[in-house]
């Protein structure tokens, strides 16, 4: 996640990304004192492929204003959403004509900041959904998939905790021996448990290709694992750094499955950063 702040004032400027990394623990954030210093930052962001997702504008700035450089911003990315952050009022109505999600008065507090962020929510959630009709996969609290908005039911327990545990690899591929370590973790490893697992592989192939995401599976020889790019999952965006994923986090995730407490201590670990 990239956040760009601009702010003419050198204290006012290192507060507010104080304020921000707060809220933003994991994000890459961007410091600048004027609107020139801000287009090439987002001229340079925008040819290495990047994308801008917030930023924090000061309105008063020398030889220009704060409106007019989050309009340039926007001709480079048109999805940013825009923060105003000032000591005066009056621009306020130039800077919601601009679709700011937010026009905060100094000096800026972390809390003002994630209340305006708690008012997004509904918004974020309908774009989400907008975006990701296909799979999309809870993680925090108990695990949950959905597809285009509906849940679905799979065939075995098993077959749900193996993916469960493939979401929680992210992509890296797995071993029949490996799958049956984890789902059967007190039985011995032999052709009878082998079978199991090739089983249990099979009953969620079938699931997967009867709700029509048969495609989410990457499987070669003996190595099985998901397609992250193909899927919307809470986790991931936790790991990003999206300020809703993370207000979501409530300490608990996958509860059901006891091999889900090595990320969960991995989650605290970025939540005790927030701190």
């Amino acid at each position: 996640m990239n956040i760009l702040v601009l702010d003419d004032e050198r204290l006012a400027l290192a507060g507010l990304i104080r304020e921000i990394k707060t809220v933003f623990p994991l994000a890459d954030i961007k410091g600048l004192n004027d609107a020139a210093g801000a287009e090439a930052f987002a001229k340079s962001l925008k040819e290495s492929g990047g994308e801008l997702d917030y930023a924090f504008c000061d309105v008063e700035l020398p030889e220009t204003n704060g409106i007019e450089a989050a309009k340039m911003l926007k001709t480079y990315f048109p999805k940013v959403r825009l923060f105003f952050c000032t000591a005066y009022s009056r621009y306020a109505i130039d800077a919601f004509g601009l679709k700011a999600k937010g026009y905060l008065l100094k000096p800026v507090r972390a809390k003002d900041i994630t209340d305006v962020l708690d008012e997004m929510v509904e918004d974020w959630k309908d774009e989400q959904n907008a975006r990701n009709a296909g799979v999309r996969v809870k993680t925090f609290g108990d695990f949950e998939v959905f597809v285009n908005g509906k849940p679905l039911k799979f065939s075995r327990a098993k077959a749900k905790e193996l993916f469960a545990y493939l979401i929680d690899r992210n992509g890296a591929g797995v071993t029949t021996e490996r799958i049956a370590a984890v789902l059967f973790e007190n039985e011995n490893y032999d052709k009878k448990l082998k079978n199991a697992v090739t089983r249990t592989v099979s009953f969620l192939k079938a699931d997967l290709k009867a709700a029509g995401i048969g495609n989410v599976l990457v499987q070669s020889w003996n190595q099985l694992a998901i397609d992250p790019a193909a899927i919307k999952c809470d986790a991931y965006d936790f790991e990003k750094g999206d300020p809703s994923a993370i207000n979501a986090y409530r300490g608990e995730y996958m509860y059901a499955y006891s091999w889900a407490e090595f990320s969960t201590g991995r989650f605290e670990a970025i939540m005790a950063k927030r701190k």
